[in-house]
């Protein structure tokens, strides 16, 4: 089982990150240097201080009477300074076994040339640290509280001036990696449009590198421009030169004598002329890709093919729900009738009548127009292939006038509209071909140009 990700693993973010972090332990680093040289420097200065204090006392204790040496011995021990005790009973009998007490007494006795000796209350760092010196044939002690133990630490000002640097950091950071990665965001854009049959350049922007990559992916581009277009040139003249070998073909038809020869070469000669009126199709389909269509009230417009299938004497029915009726769809009129020549088409050849289509309203602001058959439909695993160009369900389709452009030109129209088309089984039977489209937004002073279009 595949957890989900916690972490946003964009480029953006690990890139904020990484400099968080690099930068963080640069910070931590230099604390930590910081502070081990002022502890290494307090070390030193008490430890200085500790050893004058106590040659000082083995000077002056020995000159001292009895009354100087009571006041000694009554003296508060709980200050923040240096106390000096005499030895007795009141002497803790806990040898210190934290670090700074054993470095402070290596320290003295390197100063002093004497061992000292060290004892404490038995509460670690939280108790008064007694150290031990002899004068005149006396024990006496000096008692160093806790606080003086270790140097201070960083003051709460400058921890909040750390955290708005850090804050500050984060900041420009996003700055600058968003101008790295916005223009490869775009550049995955126009990837994107690429794979989907939109290829459109990008601006080069941003660093050397992603400029780099953006200049190769406009040659790209420009390389499948250039191939699309020879290929349709191609085609366009391949399809045009077969007009005219099949409009003599007919002249020769109409003179032949044999109704049954006649009747065969007929339906040959219909059958290349509907593939190569499908070749032109799908090349129009290509050429209209960059043309902006005007909103089309999808109802009426599919009424007047329906229309126009009927003078024809095909069996095409029509059904609206009232929700759809104003709903518009920025389609070309020579698009939709494209769509709906190959569907009905497709429909009457290799499914079986009627042919029913209906427009219905969808969620969000779409409209759903489907177009069925009551033939024997499409196998499921089939279905997501037919939509590729030259690709044919059945092989015996390539007999009958089928290239296997039809589907694809719908789904290329439909895609370009911003639409989806889909295969489906439809109820009763049959293949149900549903495109749903996204609906227009028509300003009220271009209705009549629209509809009109």
């Amino acid at each position: 089982m595949k957890l989900p990700r916690l972490w946003p693993f964009s480029l953006a973010t690990l890139t904020v990150v990484l400099v968080v972090i690099v930068v963080a332990v640069a910070e931590i680093t230099t604390f930590a240097v910081v502070f081990h040289d002022g502890r290494e420097s307090h070390l030193r200065q008490t430890s200085q201080y500790i050893a004058g204090q106590i040659r000082l006392l083995q000077t002056i204790l020995p000159g001292l009477d009895d009354s100087a040496r009571r006041k000694l011995e009554h003296a508060d021990p709980g200050g923040p300074w240096l106390q000096l005790r005499p030895d007795g009973g009141d002497v803790p009998g806990q040898t210190p076994n934290f670090g700074f007490a054993a470095r402070v007494g290596v320290e003295l006795g390197r100063i002093l040339g004497e061992p000292v000796v060290m004892r404490n209350e038995g509460l670690g760092r939280r108790g008064s640290l007694w150290i031990g010196f002899g004068a005149n044939g006396e024990r006496w002690w000096l008692v160093l509280p806790p606080p003086r133990f270790e140097p201070r630490g960083m003051p709460r000002e400058q921890w909040l001036w750390l955290g708005a640097a850090l804050l500050a950091l984060i900041v420009v950071a996003g700055v600058f990696v968003r101008g790295i990665v916005r223009p490869l965001r775009r550049l995955g854009e126009a990837v994107v449009a690429t794979g989907d049959g939109r290829a459109r350049p990008v601006l080069p922007e941003g660093p050397m590198e992603v400029r780099q990559l953006a200049e190769q992916h406009n040659r790209m581009v420009s390389q499948l421009a250039q191939a699309d277009a020879e290929r349709r040139e191609m085609l366009a003249g391949l399809t045009h030169d077969l007009r005219a070998p099949l409009a003599r073909l007919r002249v020769r038809l109409a003179l032949l004598e044999n109704e049954a020869e006649r009747a065969g070469l007929e339906r040959d000669g219909e059958d290349m002329e509907r593939i190569v009126g499908q070749c032109l199709s799908f090349l129009r389909s290509e050429a209209d890709e960059t043309r902006a269509a005007p909103p089309l009230c999808l109802a009426d417009a599919v009424s007047d093919e329906v229309a126009r299938q009927r003078e024809l004497g095909r069996p095409v029915s029509m059904t609206v729900s009232p929700s759809a009726v104003a709903c518009h769809v920025a389609v070309n009129h020579g698009d939709l009738q494209r769509v709906l020549d190959n569907l009905i088409g497709n429909a009457l050849q290799y499914g079986a009548p009627p042919v029913e289509i209906s427009v219905s309203a969808a969620l969000p602001a779409s409209v759903l127009l489907s177009v069925r058959d009551h033939g024997p439909g499409i196998p499921a695993a089939q279905r997501a292939r037919v939509f590729e160009a030259f690709v044919q369900g059945e092989p015996a389709r390539a007999t009958r006038g089928s290239c296997g452009l039809g589907l694809s030109i719908v789904r290329r129209i439909v895609v370009r509209c911003g639409g989806s088309v889909r295969l489906s089984e439809a109820d009763g039977g049959g293949l149900a071909v549903e495109m749903s489209l996204p609906c227009a937004v028509v300003p009220a002073s271009s209705d009549v140009v629209a509809d009109s279009a």
